[in-house]
């Protein structure tokens, strides 16, 4: 019963093997229900799919892009801090003759790394969050889409690199004697 006290608003019924689901749904159709909806849990959760809920598409483009932003935004931060807090470092390697390609670089190197590692929590924290919704509520139908990795993979990838190009820009154009002066 689903928030209508009184009525009976869904039916369960399990089959003993998936084979005869066919011959259970028409049994039923005969019997007098056939004014009833009598699904198969594939077509029921079908009617569920991206294709069959309005905006849901325009939704998770708007979440997608609401992550990239947030994402950026967060790498931006960090790495603008860690320039802030390795600028004696840098201003070193200025010295020791390391080109601001070279510094860009590393910088990058590290971003690029950072990323897949957070990727890579992500697809674990997936699992866990599946894991925690069927605990919390078995009855929802939960999916791990393996498609969606690399996309997802190459949007953290890029949003990451995006949020630090200006200070790894910065950090290359560091004035040697400047940064090993600061405090």
């Amino acid at each position: 019963m689903y928030s209508a006290t009184g009525l009976v608003s869904i039916i369960w019924i399990k089959v003993d093997d998936h084979a005869n689901i066919p011959a259970v749904i028409d049994s039923m159709k005969k019997t007098g229900l056939e004014d009833y909806s009598i699904l198969s849990v594939e077509d029921y959760t079908s009617l569920i799919s991206v294709d069959n809920i309005p905006m849901i598409r325009p939704f998770t483009k708007v979440i997608i892009g609401l992550a990239v932003v947030i994402g950026f935004l967060v790498v931006f931060q960090s790495m603008y801090a860690v320039v802030l807090e390795r600028t004696r470092e840098i201003g070193i390697l200025k010295a020791l003759g390391a080109s601001p390609a070279y510094i860009l670089g590393i910088l990058l190197r590290e971003t690029i790394i950072l990323s897949i590692i957070g990727v890579m929590a992500g697809i674990l924290m997936t699992y866990g969050t599946r894991a925690l919704l069927n605990l919390l509520v078995p009855t929802m139908p939960t999916e791990v889409v393996y498609i969606w990795w690399p996309t997802a993979g190459l949007i953290a990838l890029v949003g990451a690199l995006i949020g630090a190009i200006y200070p790894g820009l910065k950090a290359a154009r560091q004035d040697a004697i400047e940064a090993l002066s600061y405090d």
